[in-house]
């Protein structure tokens, strides 16, 4: 069902021409009429009925006039509130922008990361985190050393400088590392195997944010799988963003990558926000004849410009002089609340058997059967897939070789080493990332052969489930940030050049439902006159597609005749006329002068036309008269 607001009605009564009057100019059945403008002069022999077989009342007189002045363009310019109500439900339908996650989930994050200070990016062992710095740490409440959100702001500043492996498989190592003094300490040993800086995170903002989005982004129903681009409709920026709670909140089994029950809330549109745009009108205003009733007017289509020729409206979106939008704040921003839900039970590494070598995505068809604990087969969304996720994009392609008992260039004993990737002395088996840690004795009981990102997980999972105010059980570190005032990432300009090709991929939706209406308005004629694409005039039985949808078309013998009994036989409109761009009406092509034709009308009575042509391709009045077979 289409329809059409006030407002747009408002400007449409603007647009279109004057109709005139739709009455007969009148009766002849006696007397001498005569029709000043056309060159044509009637007498009473042009009316005067004559006694026989095809008899035929008195006859009556209208004038049909080709509205030729060319259509004025419409110009919409909307605030707000007026996009609002014309636009309506249907604005869900119009995609106006997708806007990159990327720059929203860098600022996200590294706010989230710096809600408990700054610190934990020195060369420190302690972050020194203190949550009462900053809005969203007080959020955390008053002991938030024991909070989940903490836990995990703790777990994404993790670096080699500050790391604490306490309770993982790799504290024995520390400990000896740290002991012996090898290779400086058991911090540097883990800054030189994952290749980063003491003070650089286990997992940085860049993969941390791809990791995002293609975990809890795009696993959600309503995003496109890469979780990159988030598609905002027109109904979406109308009201500042606060249906995208809805549309990216719980879906099915989906928790929702916006928290539920939260509004987002956006500050785009400024107080002086306008949307202007120009387009140039298809719709042609046509005189018709009802031959039992009156004239009336028709509104038809008459699309000539592609790619799609059944557009109400032409419009131009990428044209800056026909479409524009003011009052587009120059820095927008958004209210968020992001929930990210934990696993109920610890996910154990893969580890020490050559075959977990195979426990990676790529083989995601063997690996429900070959290991069933795989943190690759839990939920998208869950937290642990997002950590293993962004470790693996860091670490994928990660090789390394260290021997830290090296003396006289000579590995001594071969007492402490580690292995990530290929290497001569595994013959160069080993996929890149897979981490192998050489203490002689096993001295420290170092972890188990296996992949960076599973390592990595393991002490991502201890560091949230043990904060320094308290040990918080398995399955209820789910944890939610409400960020206030993030940028979009966009500037005010580069929104509104960003909507351009949207708008005009759906140049034809848009104007269907901004004037797909316009039957509405028609008249109940049976023919109308118009100018065809040949610059020739012609009448137009009407046809089914002229009608309203739902409307009853009651016509048993469409089109136009040269016999009183108006059948078959002596049809003289066509369906088929080169230069007409029209393969479904019944036309005819009127000479100068008088033509008679009769036509069988919706009650399927008989009426014969009598029509006056001026001389010329397209009179622009011509006289008809009519009257019923009796």
């Amino acid at each position: 069902m289409r329809r059409t607001t006030s407002i747009f009605l408002a400007c449409a009564m603007i647009w279109m021409p004057a109709c005139g009057s739709g009455e007969a100019i009148g009766a002849t059945d006696s007397g001498t009429d005569s029709y000043t403008g056309t060159g044509i002069e009637t007498s009473e022999s042009d009316t005067e009925e004559t006694a026989g077989p095809d008899q035929f009342g008195d006859e009556r007189e209208f004038e049909l006039r080709l509205n030729e002045a060319p259509t004025e363009p419409l110009k919409l310019t909307l605030n707000k509130e007026q996009a609002q109500e014309l636009f309506g439900e249907y604005a869900k339908d119009i995609l106006l922008l997708e806007v990159d996650t990327t720059p929203l989930l860098v600022n996200s994050l590294n706010e989230i990361k710096n809600a408990c200070g700054t610190d934990w990016q020195q060369d420190n062992p302690d972050p020194n985190h203190d949550c009462s710095q900053t809005e969203l740490g007080q959020s955390f409440g008053p002991n938030w050393e024991s909070s989940p959100e903490y836990s995990l702001v703790r777990l994404l500043t993790m670096t080699p400088a500050n790391a604490d492996v306490t309770g993982t498989s790799i504290e024995g190592l520390e400990g000896v590392a740290s002991f012996l003094d090898l290779g400086g300490g058991f911090n540097q040993i883990l800054a030189d195997s994952l290749g980063i800086e003491r003070t650089d995170e286990f997992i940085d903002t860049e993969n941390l944010t791809k990791s995002m989005q293609g975990s809890l982004l795009g696993s959600h129903p309503n995003m496109p799988e890469d979780g990159v681009h988030m598609p905002v409709t027109m109904h979406d920026a109308l009201f500042d963003f606060a249906p995208l709670g809805e549309t990216y909140g719980p879906i099915g089994d989906h928790p929702g990558m916006i928290a539920p029950g939260f509004v987002p809330q956006a500050e785009a549109l400024g107080p002086d926000f306008a949307m202007t745009v120009i387009a140039d009108s298809n719709i042609r205003l046509l005189d018709g004849l009802d031959v039992s009733r009156d004239k009336d007017y028709m509104s038809i289509l008459a699309d000539t410009v592609g790619p799609s020729y059944d557009d109400e409206l032409e419009f131009d979106f990428n044209d800056p002089n026909k479409f524009w939008i003011d009052g587009v704040l120059d820095n927008p921003t958004v209210d968020l609340k992001f929930a990210i839900f934990e696993e109920e039970t610890y996910i154990n590494s893969c580890s020490a058997d050559d075959a977990c070598q195979d426990n990676i995505p790529e083989n995601m068809a063997q690996i429900p059967a070959l290991f069933p604990g795989s943190a690759w087969l839990l939920d998208k969304w869950l937290l642990e897939y997002t950590i293993i996720l962004g470790a693996r994009y860091k670490y994928n392609d990660r090789v390394f070789y260290e021997c830290y008992t090296e003396l006289f260039g000579v590995c001594f004993f071969n007492a402490a080493r580690v292995y990530i990737g290929p290497h001569e002395d595994n013959d160069n088996q080993n996929p890149p990332g897979w981490a192998v840690f050489d203490v002689l004795f096993d001295i420290g009981n170092p972890p188990e052969n296996q992949y960076l990102w599973e390592l990595i997980l393991e002490v991502a999972q201890v560091a949230l489930h043990t904060p320094p105010g308290g040990d918080i059980p398995e399955g209820e570190a789910d944890v939610e940030f409400t960020l206030y005032g993030i940028p979009i990432g966009l500037t005010g300009e580069q929104i509104t050049e960003s909507t351009r090709p949207f708008l005009q991929e759906q140049a034809s939706l848009i104007s269907d439902l901004l004037l797909g209406n316009y039957k509405e308005n028609n008249g109940k004629v049976d023919f109308y006159y118009r100018v065809a694409p040949d610059e020739k005039s012609y009448l137009y039985f009407i046809h089914p597609e002229d009608l309203q949808d739902g409307d009853a078309y009651n016509y048993s013998a469409p089109g136009f005749y040269d016999c009183p009994e108006a059948t078959a036989n002596c049809k003289v409109s066509k369906i088929d006329i080169a230069g007409t761009a029209d393969d479904i009406h019944e036309k005819y092509k009127l000479p100068a002068g008088e033509s008679v034709l009769y036509i069988r009308d919706d009650e399927d009575k008989i009426y014969r036309t009598k029509f006056i042509v001026p001389q010329g391709d397209a009179p622009g009045t011509i006289i008809v008269r009519v009257a019923e077979k009796l």
